[in-house]
């Protein structure tokens, strides 16, 4: 019968016998065929250089004086759960089968040996380990092509969003942002534009749902979103909120999926007038602590999610004089749920945000109280800096 002797050529063999004989055979055969092969005269010695060397199958006798070939490999499998070990043995005795069976020893050669029944359990044994070499290779390559797939999708992320604040301020606010994806595929984006020198527009965007789907369409969004706003600059154009979304639901209503909605907070911070104009989109009501009565209050969402049919825009305004800090962001920040009770971090939200000077105060609070981070997690966090 003809082997196929080549297949050994990478492959590493622990040939363990205690009769000196035999093992002149082993290295005579297996010497030329095998990458390394290794030679021990007991099991003791076997788990040694076991230990020490990259052994890609066993082959052993089964008694031997010092440590006999089924203890050795019952110590093997505690290191190793899968290597395969190829036992010889000349005894027939159940209770040993069944040991053998308990370790999972790999193949039984019964004695006396030959090299015809050598080479064909080594045959079968061999492409055993190259077929889950080949396979552990290929997960091995499909993962990294994955984390190098996302590394390039949060850095397409990251270069879609965009932040004009010059030295972290605007207008007479301190501004943070804290953008943290759940995945690498995040289903939020964010951007902060200056338009002109008295007037600023930040949006948040979440795309509903998890995965590629909803990061492709927060992505589209605030990329579309961006692009208008510098067209508008570019050309002086009068900037208008509801006139810029507008364009945004135009570009987006063709691009959505039959049932697909997406969440939004359109802001422009007005330093002329004082103001800021806002048209939220089923998104978490927005805080804001006033100087006057030095309390939390909240703006609601004042539109429907967009979606495929949104035909029509509210937008409000409030006076910024009035306003001693802002907390914008997506429902990432609010809906975790807390580690010592089944509610959500919203029952804390509005005093941690009252509590917090700034947001790293904020932050430290929102995790030390929330079991893990569920959703991505976007927040815009405005202080007023005036003396």
């Amino acid at each position: 019968m003809a082997y196929n002797l080549k297949i050994y050529e990478s492959l590493n063999i622990l040939c363990v016998e205690d009769d000196e004989s035999i093992r002149t055979v082993y290295d005579a055969m297996f010497s030329l065929v095998f990458k390394n092969i290794y030679l021990a005269e007991n099991g003791k010695e076997g788990l040694k250089i076991f230990q020490k060397e990259k052994i890609d199958m066993v082959l052993t006798d089964y008694s031997m004086p010092i440590m006999d070939g089924l203890e050795m490999s019952r110590q093997i499998r505690e290191i190793d759960a899968t290597i395969p070990i190829i036992m010889i043995t000349a005894i027939e005795n159940i209770n040993m089968l069944r040991d053998a069976i308990d370790i999972r020893i790999t193949s039984f050669i019964k004695k006396p040996i030959s090299s015809q029944s050598i080479f064909d359990t080594l045959e079968f044994v061999a492409k055993s380990v190259l077929a889950e070499r080949l396979l552990v290779q290929l997960q091995k390559e499909k993962l990294l092509y994955g984390e190098y797939q996302e590394n390039l999708t949060y850095e397409k992320e990251t270069k879609i969003i965009k932040n004009d604040v010059v030295e972290e301020r605007f207008l007479n606010f301190d501004c943070e942002v804290f953008f943290q994806p759940r995945d690498t595929l995040s289903g939020d984006s964010y951007s902060i534009r200056k338009v002109d020198e008295e007037r600023y527009f930040a949006f948040i965007v979440d795309g509903m749902g998890k995965g590629i789907s909803a990061s492709v369409t927060a992505m589209m969004c605030c990329a579309y979103t961006n692009h208008i706003v510098n067209e508008i600059m570019l050309t002086k154009e009068l900037f208008s909120l509801s006139l810029l979304i507008q364009r945004v639901i135009k570009f987006l209503a063709p691009n959505l999926l039959e049932y697909e909605v997406v969440s939004a907070s359109f802001l422009l911070f007005d330093g002329e007038k004082n103001e800021l104009e806002y048209a939220m989109f089923s998104m978490p009501a927005m805080l804001y602590v006033s100087k006057e009565d030095k309390s939390v209050h909240k703006l609601k969402s004042n539109n429907p999610p967009l979606s495929a049919c949104t035909n029509s825009v509210n937008s409000n305004k409030i006076l910024l004089s009035n306003i001693d800090k802002f907390l914008f962001f997506s429902d990432g920040v609010n809906e975790n749920m807390l580690k010592e009770s089944k509610d959500t971090y919203a029952k804390f939200l509005n005093n941690d945000f009252f509590e917090s000077a700034n947001l790293k105060e904020f932050e430290a609070k929102r995790v030390n109280r929330i079991e893990e981070q569920e959703d991505d997690v976007t927040y815009i966090y405005l202080k007023n800096g005036e003396k």
